[in-house]
C-alpha cells in the first residue's frame, strides 16, 4: 500500500481530529433532547402568555356583556371592541391548543364555546354569557394543566441534566485521552519509521562517500518518496560503482602502460642504442657494407620502439603538455601505414594554450584525439583532417573534422574505439558527438567538457 509521505506525516493530526470531530457529533446529538425541553419551556410560556390574554379578552367581553343586558344600546365603538376582543380570545386559544397538550373533548369544548363567542353570529348577551361560563372554567383548567406541565419538566429537566452532564464528562474524559493515546501512538509509529529510514538512507550515503557500496540496497516495494530516494540513492551508487571502477580500470591501465614505457625506455631501447653505437664503429673496418644495413635496420628498429613507447605513453605529454602532445602527434602521424599522405591541420586558441589542465584529465583527453585522428587514418579514406582545441565560456571544446566519406555511429553498436572514447568522456563529465562536416563530405567529432580555468589551476 502506497502512502505518501506527507500523509504519513498528518496522520496522527488527522485521526485525532476525526475522534474530536466525531465527539462533538456526539455532543450534538446528546443535547438535542436538552434543546427540544428548552422548546418545550418556551412554548409553555407562550402558553401562559396566551392564557392570560384570554382570560383578560373573556372577563371584558363578560363585562360588556352585562352591561348590553341591562342597556342594550349598541353602538360602533362597542361593536369595534367586542371584534377585537373575540380576535384576542380567538388567537389567544389557538395559541393555547397549538403548544399545550389537552384532552380532544376539550379542545371540543373550548372550540364550541369560542364559536359562539363571535359577533358576526349576531349579538346575543344570553348566548356570550352562556359561552363565557363554559369557557372560562376550561380556561383555569387549562391554566392548571400548563403549571402542572411547567412543574413535570422542570423537574424532569433538572433530573435529567444532571445525568446528561455526567455522561458527556465521561464520555469526553474518555474519547480524548483515546484520542490523545491514539495520537501519540500514530506519531511515534509514523516518525520512528521514517526516521529509521532516513537514517538508513544517511548511512547509505556516508558508506557510499566512503566508497562502500555493499550498505545501499535498494528497497523491493516502493511505498513512499523515501523509497523513492533509496531507488535514486541506489542507481547513483551502482553507475558510481561502475564509472569508479571504469575510472580504476583506466588509471590501472594508463600506469601500466607508463610502466611498460619506462622499462622499455631504460632497458630495451637503452641495449639498442648501445649495439648502434658497436654497429657504427665497425663500419671503420671491412664489415662496412653489414654493418650499414645492420645500422638502419635497428635505427628503424629503435624507432618503432620509440613509436611503440609513445603509443604506450606519451612523454610529450608529462613533460609539455597537452597542446604539445596532440601537435607532437599529428605531426609524427602525417602519413599511414600505405604511404598515403593525408594533409593535417592543427589550431589551438590562446585560451586553450593557457589552461592548466589536471594531469588525469590531459591523459583522457589525448587519448580521446589520439582515437578520433586513428579512426580518420583508417576508416575515413579522407585527404584532409582539422584538429581544433579551443576554451571559451567556461567550455573546454576538441574537433576533429574530415572530408572523408562520413559515418553515423550506432548506439547498439559502438566499435572498441568508440565505446572507449565514450568511457573516458564519461569519466571526466564530458559530452561528445559525432555529426556532419563542414567540409562537403565526411565527419565531426566534437568533445565539450565544461571547465573553469581558475578552479583548474588551483587543482593542478
Amino acid at each position: 500500500m502506497r502512502i505518501r509521505l506527507k500523509h504519513q506525516i498528518l496522520m496522527a493530526p488527522a485521526a485525532v481530529l476525526l475522534i474530536m470531530t466525531l465527539l462533538l457529533v456526539f455532543l450534538q446529538y446528546t443535547y438535542w433532547d436538552l434543546s427540544v425541553e428548552r422548546r418545550q419551556a418556551a412554548n409553555l410560556g407562550k402558553v401562559f402568555i396566551s392564557l392570560a390574554e384570554a382570560d383578560l379578552a373573556a372577563k371584558r367581553i363578560h363585562a360588556l356583556s352585562k352591561a348590553l343586558r341591562r342597556n342594550f344600546i349598541l353602538n360602533a365603538p362597542k361593536l369595534k371592541e367586542m371584534d377585537q376582543l373575540y380576535a384576542h380570545l380567538s388567537g389567544a386559544i389557538d395559541r393555547t391548543l397549538k403548544h399545550l397538550k389537552v384532552p380532544p373533548e376539550t379542545v371540543t369544548i373550548l372550540n364550541q364555546a369560542v364559536a359562539s363567542l363571535d359577533p358576526t353570529e349576531g349579538i346575543d348577551t344570553e348566548r356570550f354569557i352562556e359561552a363565557l361560563t363554559i369557557l372560562r372554567p376550561q380556561l383555569i383548567i387549562l391554566i392548571e394543566t400548563a403549571r402542572s406541565q411547567r412543574g413535570k419538566l422542570n423537574n424532569l429537566k433538572n433530573e435529567y441534566m444532571d445525568e446528561l452532564v455526567a455522561r458527556t464528562a465521561l464520555v469526553s474524559l474518555v474519547v480524548l485521552s483515546a484520542a490523545i493515546v491514539l495520537g501519540i501512538l500514530l506519531a511515534l509509529f509514523f516518525s520512528r519509521r521514517i526516521l529509521r529510514r532516513i537514517q538508513h538512507i544517511s548511512n547509505g550515503a556516508s558508506s557510499l562517500a566512503r566508497g562502500e557500496h555493499g550498505l545501499v540496497r535498494a528497497p523491493e516495494t516502493i511505498s513512499d518518496e523515501l523509497d523513492d530516494l533509496t531507488v535514486s540513492l541506489f542507481n547513483m551508487a551502482d553507475k558510481l560503482v561502475r564509472v569508479v571502477g571504469a575510472e580504476k580500470l583506466l588509471e590501472g591501465a594508463e600506469e601500466e602502460r607508463r610502466r611498460i614505457a619506462r622499462d622499455l625506455h631504460d632497458q630495451t631501447l637503452s641495449d639498442l642504442s648501445s649495439v648502434l653505437r658497436d654497429i657504427q664503429e665497425l663500419k671503420n673496418g671491412s664489415c662496412a657494407p653489414v654493418a650499414d644495413r645492420l645500422e638502419g635496420e635497428l635505427q628503424g628498429a629503435i624507432n618503432n620502439l620509440r613509436a611503440v613507447m609513445d603509443d604506450l605513453h606519451p612523454q610529450t605529454l608529462d613533460v609539455l603538455g597537452l597542446n604539445a602532445a596532440l601537435q607532437s602527434h599529428i605531426e609524427t602521424h602525417q602519413n599511414n601505414d600505405s604511404g598515403q599522405h593525408i594533409e593535417s591541420h592543427y589550431y589551438a586558441s590562446d585560451a586553450a594554450e593557457q589552461l592548466t589542465i589536471p594531469k588525469s584529465e590531459q591523459l583522457h583527453l589525448y587519448r580521446i584525439v589520439v582515437e578520433a585522428v586513428h579512426n580518420v587514418y583508417k576508416h575515413s579514406s579522407a585527404s584532409r583532417y582539422e584538429v581544433n582545441f579551443d576554451y571559451a565560456n567556461g567550455q573546454l571544446t576538441l574537433s576533429v573534422e574530415d572530408n572523408g566519406r562520413g559515418f553515423t555511429p550506432s548506439a547498439d553498436d559502438l566499435g572498441r574505439g568508440l565505446y572507449n572514447i565514450q568511457e573516458r568522456a564519461r569519466t571526466i563529465g564530458a559530452q561528445v558527438l559525432w555529426k556532419p562536416s563542414r567540409f562537403s563530405s565526411g565527419t565531426r567529432f566534437e568533445l565539450t567538457l565544461p571547465f573553469k580555468a581558475g578552479t583548474a589551476n588551483q587543482a593542478a
